[in-house]
Formats: structure tokens, C-alpha cells, sequence
């Protein structure tokens, strides 16, 4: 009598790669997890361009200060009147336009007063210009 053989449904040499791709990603998610990035700007190679000879700035002031009180106004803790305060800032605007002003207004002073300090300033042309209370 013939034996018959049953076929199973499990192919000889197949392989099941589930298993296989699970340990691939947790050994990828392990590598992403524990490495260290690289600090790109530090190794970056940075070339400046050398400085402006001709270009010297000379008697440039870090900052101004301009107090406006009722009676007067103080540049840089000096009391002046208004035309040479004038004359004071054309030369500074001579020196930068981009100079640092910091007007301080003390609380009695009017605002007519403020506006004439400000307006001086559009005039010359002065551009970095803040404005505080005393």
C-alpha cells in the first residue's frame, strides 16, 4: 500500500523575517538614541574678511546721555542750552549716524521741551535714539 505523503504548508528554506527586521529596528532606535551629534559649528572653517585700513573711526562715544528738565538740558551730565546742544549733536551725527542717544526726561519737565530734544535729533539725523523717565 502507497503511503501519501501530506504536504505541509510550511515551504522548506523559507525564513520569517519578522523576527529579524524587530531586532534590526530596536538595534537602530538603540544606535539613534545613545549616539552623540556632531557640533557642526565648531569644526566649521570660517573666513573673515581682514580689516578696513582707510576705514578709522576716531572719537566715537559709546553712549550719549541727554536729560531734559524744566529749566535746561544736560548732555552728558553737563548743563548747556539748547543752541549748543544743538551744535554739540551736528557734531556728533558728524562723527555716526548710528550712535547710541538716550534722552532722559525728568517728570516736570514739558513736553514741548522733549519734542525740541527729538526733533534735533531728526535733524541731524540721528537714527539709534531711546527715550527715558527720570
Amino acid at each position: 500500500m502507497a503511503r501519501k505523503r501530506r504536504r505541509s504548508s510550511v515551504v522548506p528554506g523559507e525564513l520569517n523575517l519578522t523576527a529579524m527586521i524587530d531586532v534590526a529596528f530596536q538595534l537602530l532606535s538603540f544606535f539613534i538614541i545613545t549616539s552623540r551629534p556632531m557640533d557642526v559649528l565648531t569644526n566649521l572653517d570660517v573666513s573673515r574678511p581682514a580689516a578696513d585700513v582707510r576705514a578709522v573711526q576716531t572719537d566715537v562715544v559709546e553712549m550719549v546721555q541727554i536729560a531734559v528738565f524744566r529749566d535746561g538740558y544736560k548732555i552728558n551730565d553737563k548743563l548747556v542750552s539748547l543752541p549748543t546742544l544743538e551744535g554739540l549733536m551736528v557734531r556728533l551725527a558728524g562723527m555716526s549716524k548710528t550712535q547710541t542717544i538716550l534722552i532722559k526726561s525728568a517728570p516736570d519737565a514739558t513736553h514741548a521741551d522733549l519734542v525740541k530734544v527729538l526733533d534735533l535729533c531728526a535733524k541731524v539725523g540721528l537714527e539709534n535714539i531711546s527715550i527715558m523717565s527720570l
